[in-house]
């Protein structure tokens, strides 16, 4: 029977595409990694995690399926048990986006030149301004949404990116496509944000009024990427 992916996942297979090696970092039960090489996108995936029951889920899983030649388990902290090994391309998935970035800076060299496909929790902005500040070049953003959430995932290499708001806040590909779920989701944050703001304006300490100038530029950005769209007749 074939793997079963929902739909973040399959986005991650999705954006991660055809590649010889890969590792799979936080890679939990072990689904990605090992339907990547049943569906033949990959010869060989390193399956890593800081938590040992975690791999031990992975390696059943893979041994389970038949795998175990093919999804190597490696216990450890992000690349560094990849130190010594080839690989073309890495999934980071389902941690923070502060983890991610901790992750990328102590494995600068193992990176270069590698397809990365990050899905951040969190701090989303933080790791799109980290990639276009440290020489990476963001390929393409997806927008899924699942069980009611929405998932960012960001498909990076090394090369050069120069960042605006916008590209901190969203990939460009998703403000220029404009789709039903990209503007569902700004719509989202731009409601939550207004709620965060009216908290905020209760302050009157300088902290406070710094949120609220934060929080008014975040509700324009959000404004004019839907004014954008709907000028396109997206919205």
């Amino acid at each position: 029977m074939k793997i079963y992916l929902d739909n973040r996942l399959k986005e991650i297979v999705n954006l991660i595409g055809k590649v010889d090696v890969v590792v799979d970092v936080g890679c939990d039960h072990g689904y990605v990694s090992n339907y990547l090489v049943e569906e033949n996108l990959s010869d060989l995936v390193y399956a890593s995690d800081i938590s040992y029951d975690s791999l031990m889920k992975n390696k059943e899983f893979a041994e389970k399926r038949k795998n175990s030649d093919k999804v190597i388990s490696l216990h450890g902290n992000g690349l560094i048990p990849l130190k010594d090994k080839y690989f073309s391309g890495a999934i980071i998935a389902g941690m923070g986006g502060e983890l991610i970035i901790k992750i990328l800076e102590d494995s600068k060299e193992l990176v270069r030149d590698k397809i990365l496909v990050l899905q951040p929790m969190t701090a989303q902005k933080e790791l799109r301004r980290y990639l276009c500040e440290n020489g990476y070049e963001i390929i393409k953003e997806s927008l899924v949404k699942e069980s009611g959430k929405y998932y960012e995932i960001i498909k990076a290499r090394s090369g050069n990116s120069e960042g605006s708001t916008c590209n901190y806040y969203f990939g460009e590909n998703l403000i220029r496509d404009c789709d039903e779920t990209f503007l569902e989701y700004v719509d989202f944050l731009r409601t939550k944000t207004l709620g965060l703001l009216e908290m905020a304006k209760v302050s009157e300490t300088e902290k406070g009024r710094d949120r609220v100038k934060v929080l008014e530029e975040e509700i324009n950005l959000y404004e004019v990427i839907l004014d954008g769209c709907k000028g396109k007749g997206n919205y």
